[in-house]
């Protein structure tokens, strides 16, 4: 990019591409993702109101751009938040590199959220998470397959889905040695920047997690009958493989929004034909209303694990998230039971919550409606 003459005569989006493109030296893809898709409405803001040089921009315009975006019917206050913060980012940085005179992000007013504005509701509730789980558990259709792998993983660990892909077959411990100070089955979570898999919070991250033995035995099955054995292009081999190699996150995007439709289980809550709807086919199953991201996922399991009485502190580790955030946006009892399952204790527990799911939400298809609405039978969705 070739730079201005004077930092004021940025064109916004310009600036913007360059700001981006410094944070891509110590900041992970998805933080580098929530920046741009934070940034590109005041950009689009600034392109429609002919601002044309960052250093036209003064605090009244700033002021205008917050009403506007305060106005916003589809904007959350979370949401409203995000944009804010990363903008003062924004504008730190253009300050640094003398693109005003003075500063100009001491303007920009991110708001003061309150405890229940900021808690994250958007989650696979374990109500359907843990049926779900079970009925992928007892279908010789579904039980082992890359989907299931999977959706176990990321349920019972809670871990972000780019960590996932970075896991190794060598990340798998079924049966520790008598070195080993684990009492159990494990993925250890290792941040391998320098090769294509690295972690959020880099070394930080790193972490084995602690997983059941029916969890083990999903991935021994997948592990023995459904993974490819292949290496990627660093020679690694992956735990979770294509016919290529290592699986890529929108590989295991795609598996999961499969695994988390209703319909593989029960009959289309949306009144759809299973057999005819496009929305089983991976490359559209994000499409499908009741369908659930990687992200969901990751905080439905973080108020799962809270719930079956596991401390903040342990789920943190758990789940690579700082206790700050677990209390600030999951830690939220709102009932007796809650309040008496924080008495009990761990991994077993968490196995235990499955076994005893509900009976009476599993409202299973029947042989044929299974085999008509199965995904894993479709060969659009073999990965």
């Amino acid at each position: 990019m070739k730079l201005p003459e004077e930092p004021g005569d940025f064109n916004p989006t310009a600036a913007g591409e360059y700001w981006i493109n410094k944070r891509k030296i110590d900041h992970t893809d998805n933080t580098i993702r929530s920046n741009q898709k934070d940034l590109d409405p005041f950009l689009m803001w600034c392109n429609e109101h002919d601002i044309n040089r960052v250093g036209d921009l003064t605090e009244w315009k700033i002021e205008q751009y917050e009403d506007y975006a305060h106005a916003r019917d589809d904007w959350s206050a979370i949401t409203i938040k995000n944009k804010l913060q990363t903008l003062k980012q924004f504008l730190r940085f253009l300050g640094e590199k003398g693109a005003f005179d003075g500063y100009l992000h001491p303007a920009v007013t991110v708001p003061d959220l309150d405890r229940s504005q900021e808690v994250n509701t958007e989650k696979w509730d374990k109500t359907d998470a843990l049926p779900q789980i079970r009925f992928m558990r007892n279908s010789p259709k579904w039980y082992g397959t890359f989907e299931h792998a999977v959706t176990e993983i990321a349920w019972f660990t809670g871990r972000r889905v780019q960590a996932i892909a970075g896991l190794d077959l060598s990340d798998y411990t079924r049966d520790p040695d008598e070195e080993d100070p684990a009492d159990g089955p494990y993925l250890d979570f290792k941040h391998r920047a320098d090769e294509g898999t690295g972690l959020k919070n880099k070394l930080d991250s790193e972490d084995p997690v602690e997983i059941s033995d029916d969890v083990a035995d999903v991935l021994d099955h997948y592990i023995a009958r459904e993974r490819n054995d292949k290496r990627d292009e660093n020679g690694r081999e992956p735990l979770l493989t294509t016919r290529q190699g290592r699986a890529s996150i929108g590989k295991i995007r795609g598996a999961i929004y499969l695994a988390t439709q209703p319909c593989i289980r029960i009959a289309c809550p949306h009144g759809e034909n299973a057999k005819k709807c496009e929305y089983r086919k991976r490359d559209h199953a994000s499409k499908c209303p009741s369908s659930r991201s990687p992200h969901r996922i990751r905080t439905g399991s973080i108020q799962w694990q809270l719930d079956q009485g596991i401390a903040p502190e342990d789920v943190s580790d758990r789940v690579d998230a700082s206790v700050d955030t677990i209390r600030r946006h999951y830690d939220v009892p709102d009932d007796r039971e809650k309040m008496e399952n924080r008495r009990r204790k761990y991994t077993g527990v968490l196995e235990d919550s499955i076994d005893e799911a509900d009976e009476s939400t599993e409202q299973t298809q029947s042989e044929q409606g299974d085999d008509d609405s199965d995904a894993s039978s479709d060969p659009s969705t073999t990965l």
